[in-house]
């Protein structure tokens, strides 16, 4: 007779992260495999997310994989996301500046067309660098990970649920950290950091949503928390490059009226003088500053001002449904 079949919580913490990173690198294929196909900007989300999940997992659990989360596969990793990073930013800018684009008046739309062009072209640029490296560099980490994992033993007796109880703790420390140390609005480094430690929270319970009720409970607070902090850092980028747009704009009119009064040709020079994309730019970055402070103000009404008391709740919950009697230390990591 066949032993029953362990669930996740039970398994060596090996055993289930290498076959959540053998899952996670299906994902990531399966993905790749759309993006090339279609160029389709889910292909590239999904993807991305894969990927990030990946990275979380290795991260988290690297004490008790040894080589397998080794420096080498996580530098790797990391080159993945950052290299889809413009594509990502872009696909995002396009989709906030179509949205608003119908909002404003007729002299203003100058200004959002022409960024809309900008944009537009760094897509396809930046998606085509995408698709001429992905799929060798994916390629190259995937045989690396597949051979390390293909070569890791499965002796550590502790649980998988032993192992997340010991990194959750520390998890949620740093999250409630970062979220206190954002100062205002306009505070990005902190709200960047936030962001990306609130996601790695999130992937680290995500494998758990099926096995309590109090991890599904922890994963909706995170969902909420991490939309509004994903935005906020959204409207950031959008800021930045809104900032720039309104400079090059201005240089570019410059150049015009330049060009046509070395003519002397008057009717192009008064066409261009009408035509200023920097008046709707600087309508666009207030629309962006107004976003900004109403997500702001969602965040700190929310979470900010009590200190994330939801997750530590939270936390509380999930820890005294998963806890295990016996912990095994974690062996050290290998580089």
């Amino acid at each position: 007779m066949a032993g029953k079949q362990l669930g996740l919580p039970e398994q060596t913490v090996t055993s289930a992260v290498t076959r959540m990173t053998g899952r996670h690198l299906e994902a990531a294929s399966r993905a790749l495999a759309r993006l090339e196909a279609t160029g389709h900007p889910k292909g590239l989300h999904s993807f991305r997310v894969a990927i990030r999940r990946l990275r979380s997992l290795l991260r988290a659990y690297r004490p008790w994989l040894g080589r397998v989360a080794g420096r080498k596969i996580r530098r790797q990793l990391q080159e993945l996301t950052r290299s889809t990073s413009v594509a990502r930013d872009t696909d995002v800018q396009i989709d906030w500046l179509v949205d608003r684009r119908s909002k404003l008046r007729g002299p203003e739309r100058p200004g959002a067309n022409w960024l809309l062009r900008k944009l537009q072209g760094r897509k396809r640029q930046s998606y085509r660098a995408a698709a001429s490296n992905l799929r060798r560099e994916f390629a190259r980490a995937a045989r690396l990970m597949k051979k390390r994992i293909d070569g890791a033993g499965d002796e550590d007796a502790c649980t998988f649920s032993a192992a997340f109880l010991e990194v959750l703790e520390p998890a949620v420390a740093e999250s409630r950290g970062r979220l206190a140390a954002i100062s205002g609005a306009d505070d990005r480094k902190n709200v960047h950091r936030a962001r990306v430690q609130l996601k790695r929270l999130r992937y680290l319970v995500e494998p758990l949503r099926d096995a309590s009720a109090e991890s599904r409970g922890f994963l909706r607070q995170l969902k909420g928390l991490q939309r509004l902090l994903g935005e906020l850092h959204d409207v950031h980028v959008l800021e930045d490059e809104l900032a720039m747009a309104v400079e090059n704009a201005a240089k570019e009119k410059a150049r015009r009226m330049l060009h046509f009064a070395v003519d002397g040709k008057g009717r192009p020079r008064a066409y261009v003088r009408r035509r200023d994309e920097s008046h709707g730019l600087v309508v666009l970055a207030a629309h962006a500053r107004e976003s900004r402070d109403r997500l702001y103000k969602d965040l700190d009404r929310a979470w900010l001002a009590g200190r994330a008391r939801p997750l530590l709740a939270g936390l509380e919950a999930l820890r005294e449904a998963l806890r295990e009697p016996t912990r095994l230390p974690p062996v050290k990591e290998a580089s």
